[in-house]
């Protein structure tokens, strides 16, 4: 996004796939109002000879007509009947409107289509009464975009206390931490994120402070910028699926995922995995005929593989390419093929017992390990290289179980190919949900019978950490990565490789 039409102020880390609804306020945010309200003001302020009578008009932006009233009231007492004042203020913008119409602001139209599309759910939370509400977006021929509407006369309290978008997200269903609101006054983005929501700000007659900014999530010039945002942390998070196979849980195609320049991934061309050993023999003749499966990428240890070698298919060029030397194998879900997998586990909770760790650090500095470990970058140079020299049919890489060695390949190729970082941490948690019955199979032999004498319950959370991914452990690879050269995009050029040449002969090789 171009500078001058996104100003992006983040202050909190979110996923944003997570987020399903997206609320409007409606006054300077869908409609130019404000403009409208703000002359009106002054005009009747003029026949009052009030001279600060448009700091007042900008300070009841955002209130309710409980609030407004209040906030009159304490600025000029009663000497001025508030009630006639806002008769008059009502009566000079009727005929604006009647005269001019009122203007929607640039842009809303397209939002809310580009919204609607993707099923995003919408509602409008406004501090005007909600028949005012909807007579402006039945006017505007907007109404039909809109699940749920909210009017400033349905809450008690006003902007900026939480209560009316508090009560948008009770409508639609939605936590407050899976919602956007769209705002233009301090008072609201006061309003959205004291409910808990990740406020988006939109300038009109204020601009922000900067006790404003810091309860920002971005701030935007327009409506299309917003747009255009929200492609960027909504649009492009599409669903993560797996090849329907019966016995490989974690095997999917890549194919599909958006990039940040508008292509997407070639299907039948890139395949993450587990082990294949399990495979039914239809698995492999479905990845063989229908995927094209050309290259199989290992990135066990030669002792990994020999206790669960990877079946052979016609056609099919095998690539050994160990991300861990045999004597730095950690000890992770991924050589669970251990003939006693509890003392590994058991081991595993005796280290982070003796280093006074918790089991989130110990996983995270292993990721860190991967990513650092000069053995490990040199392996996935190789994996790179590979890839480059694949013309034509599916390259598949596993490990294991497919989550960590696996998964780090998988951030840096996804990064490498320009896909927004939310796809690639999508992609990369979908293991815990392709893997549910395999980890709680394990999780109960680990903790029941005779083995609960070596995994109490009470370090079960500890146990399933090994089993699972998290987003730390990923955020840990992009920190590494920025930290030490900058960006992503300079870490793949000096630690991976790949030159601006080699990137887009990969890009060549498989977007579209």
């Amino acid at each position: 996004m171009p500078d001058e039409t996104l100003n992006q102020t983040k202050v909190r880390e979110k996923t944003v796939g997570n987020f399903k609804a997206v609320v409007f306020d409606m006054d300077g945010v869908l409609f130019d109002t404000e403009l409208i309200c703000l002359k009106a003001w002054k005009a009747v302020g003029e026949d009052y000879h009030i001279d600060d009578i448009e700091r007042t008009a900008i300070g009841c932006i955002g209130l309710n007509l409980t609030d407004t009233k209040a906030f009159f009231e304490q600025k000029y007492g009663a000497d001025i009947d508030f009630a006639f004042f806002k008769e008059e203020c009502s009566r000079h913008i009727r005929e604006a409107i009647e005269k001019d119409g009122l203007p929607l602001k640039p842009g809303v139209r397209e939002i809310l289509t580009f919204l609607k599309e993707r099923d995003c759910r919408i509602a409008l939370a406004s501090s005007t009464a909600k028949s005012g509400v909807l007579r402006h977006i039945d006017r505007a021929g907007i109404r039909e975009f809109f699940e749920v509407v909210i009017g400033g006369d349905m809450v008690e309290h006003s902007k900026p206390r939480p209560d009316i978008y508090l009560l948008a997200c009770r409508e639609l269903g939605v936590a407050p931490a899976e919602a956007i609101a769209v705002e233009d006054s301090p008072n609201g983005l006061r309003s959205a994120h004291a409910a808990g929501m990740w406020p988006v700000m939109v300038p009109d007659l204020i601009a922000p402070t900067p006790e404003i900014e810091k309860l920002l999530y971005a701030r935007c010039d327009n409506l299309l910028a917003v747009r255009d945002f929200l492609r960027d942390k909504l649009g492009n998070v599409q669903e993560v699926e797996r090849i329907p196979l019966k016995g490989l849980c974690n095997t999917r195609d890549l194919g599909g995922y958006r990039t940040m320049d508008g292509r997407r991934i070639k299907s039948h061309r890139l395949i993450r995995s587990g082990a294949l050993l399990d495979g039914s023999e239809e698995d492999l003749q479905i990845l063989l005929s229908r995927y094209g499966l050309k290259t199989v990428v290992d990135f066990r240890t030669g002792e990994e593989r020999r206790q669960k070698p990877d079946p052979v298919l016609p056609g099919v060029t095998y690539v050994d390419n160990p991300i861990l030397e045999e004597e730095t194998m950690g000890i992770t879900r991924e050589n669970e093929s251990s003939s006693d997998g509890n003392a590994v586990v058991k081991k595993v909770i005796d280290t982070i017992k003796t280093t006074g760790s918790t089991p989130l650090d110990y996983m995270k500095n292993m990721y860190i390990n991967l990513i650092k470990n000069p053995f490990s970058r040199a392996q996935y140079r190789n994996f790179f290289e590979v890839l480059l020299a694949q013309e034509e049919g599916a390259v598949l890489w596993h490990c294991t179980a497919g989550k960590d060695r696996a998964g780090v390949g998988t951030l840096l190729l996804l990064s490498a190919l320009s896909v927004p970082r939310e796809q690639i941490l999508a992609d990369y948690m979908k293991v815990n949900e392709f893997a549910r019955r395999e980890i709680d199979f394990l999780m109960e032999l680990l903790t029941s019978g005779e083995e609960k004498a070596a995994v109490r319950q009470e370090q079960a959370d500890a146990v399933r950490l090994l089993f699972t991914v998290d987003e730390a452990y990923a955020a840990s690879v992009f920190e590494v990565m920025e930290q030490e050269c900058g960006s992503v995009e300079a870490f793949l050029e000096q630690k991976m490789g790949l030159t601006a040449e080699k990137r887009e002969r990969l890009k060549a090789l498989y977007l579209e």
